[in-house]
């Protein structure tokens, strides 16, 4: 990962880092797959995603109700998944159609929910936007608004988020990839507002999520805050470190 900095100004109050923002978006990144793993469950067709298996952290309990349209994921006080991702609490998923329908509308409320010691507190929301047989890309939007993240040394961030992510699915010879674009703010105490935007899609691999890494391989990001104008963090990787 590397930054180009320009026009600082005085500054006044902590900035958020370029790590902190990058952590915060792939933890969002997890989150997305485990819902959209977990959509698909008990899938009597052939699955479209072949993603992450929940069932693989021990314990864990999903519970459907396709009358009103809800899935609960209960991972308890604590379990740890094949890939060593830790997840406590409650995901409740509220849903419109089903998750391969263009249309197709998830809400995701979160109840004393942590992902690696990173507490999320607030509701999430993906719709599905097509399919694209000629690619095999499905798309999806997902955004948040006012969602409050903590990290783990207790600082409180709240996150607005909008972004278009494409889902391109495996082949025989490689994975799925994700290729993630858009925008967003985070506000913290005692830190400036900052503002960022994908400027050059985030890619990331299905062999580098299931190590455990979120980071994508690719892309940039542009920054901003009250302190400097612009920022571009670049990421550029040639495995999973």
């Amino acid at each position: 990962m590397t930054s180009d900095q320009e026009d600082l100004a005085p500054i006044d109050t902590k900035t958020i880092s370029s790590e902190e923002i990058s952590e915060m978006m792939g933890l969002m990144e997890e989150v997305d797959l485990m819902v959209m793993s977990t959509m698909q469950q008990d899938l009597s067709q052939q699955r479209l995603i072949p993603l992450l298996d929940e069932l693989s952290c021990p314990g864990t309990m999903i519970t459907r109700d396709d009358k009103i349209g809800q899935v609960k994921v209960d991972f308890g006080s604590g379990c740890v998944s094949d890939r060593g991702m830790e997840r406590i609490g409650n995901l409740t998923i509220n849903y419109s159609g089903g998750i391969l329908s263009k249309g197709s509308i998830l809400t995701i409320d979160f109840e004393n929910f942590s992902l690696n010691g990173h507490q999320m507190n607030g509701q999430r929301k993906l719709e599905n936007l097509g399919y694209d047989a000629s690619t095999r890309t499905l798309s999806f939007s997902s955004s948040v608004k006012n969602f409050k993240m903590t990290n783990l040394n207790g600082q409180e961030f709240n996150l607005d988020q909008s972004y278009i992510r494409e889902l391109e699915l495996s082949t025989e010879n490689e994975g799925f990839r994700i290729y993630l674009k858009g925008n967003g703010s985070l506000t913290a105490q005692d830190y400036s507002k900052t503002t960022f935007e994908i400027v050059q899609p985030f890619k990331y691999m299905q062999k580098c999520i299931e190590s455990g890494s979120y980071d994508p391989i690719e892309g940039s990001l542009q920054i901003s805050t009250n302190t400097y104008q612009n920022k571009i963090v670049s990421f550029e990787s040639l495995g999973c470190s």
